[in-house]
């Protein structure tokens, strides 16, 4: 299910990846900062799981798009090129709370919903509430643990938050990492979590992007 050393899942011949923003070099540009575009460096990371799992299939988790409110011109074009050099047999895009208006800008072959359920898990972006049996999986947090190592040098990596989430029943929550690196962070261990589902989390451990297991979150915050 979760694939070693990359922020993506693997459940029943489908990669689940999310928080593309695709876009977000428009608004790092704004901010002094000139990036290339990431449209294919994103596909070729995204084919190479395919590749490595064997994956048929395409679930992106919310936030394939990065301005809110509105859509920039760079989403405009890199949002549907990106789709279409994209190459599986179905891609569902659930939307997630930056993707406002996006139906304008996807192919017809692409799927759009609030959420998914595939096996036993639950998939949604997370800005939602949610009511079910299934275990549920979401992004929308961005997910990073901070280290200060003796020196007082401060280090970032992004993570994986897992714990238990009280819906119709008590299930497991994964909280999933962003696919794309340049989307900003919240810091597991210093930030509040963001939405109605991760914020009444249960428990939750984190886990590094290669499994490390770091312990219960609540034994990890990070003083001041």
């Amino acid at each position: 299910m979760f694939i070693t050393n990359e922020p993506a899942l693997f459940i029943d011949k489908i990669l689940v990846i999310a928080d593309l923003h695709i876009g977000i070099t428009r608004e790092l540009y704004e901010s002094g900062v000139s990036i290339p575009s990431q449209v294919k460096k994103l596909v070729k990371r995204i084919h190479k799981l395919k590749k490595m799992t064997k994956a048929q299939n395409l679930v992106i988790l919310g936030d394939l798009k990065n301005e809110v409110p509105g859509t920039s011109w760079q989403e405009m074009r890199e949002i549907p090129e990106f789709l279409l050099l994209l190459k599986f047999k179905k891609i569902i895009l659930i939307k997630g709370n930056h993707d406002a208006g996006i139906e304008k800008l996807l192919p017809e072959n692409i799927k759009i919903k609030k959420s998914f359920s595939v096996g036993s898990y639950f998939l949604t972006h997370g800005h939602r509430k949610a009511d079910t049996e299934k275990n549920i999986i979401i992004g929308h947090n961005h997910p990073h643990i901070r280290f200060r190592d003796r020196l007082g040098a401060l280090y970032t990596e992004p993570c994986w938050v897992i714990g238990k989430f009280k819906a119709k029943k008590t299930v497991d929550l994964i909280i999933m990492p962003a696919f794309n690196e340049l989307c900003g962070a919240t810091l597991v261990n210093k930030d509040r979590l963001l939405g109605p589902i991760a914020r009444k989390i249960i428990k939750p451990r984190v886990h590094l992007l290669d499994g490390t297991d770091l312990g219960a979150l609540k034994d990890l915050k990070l003083k001041e």
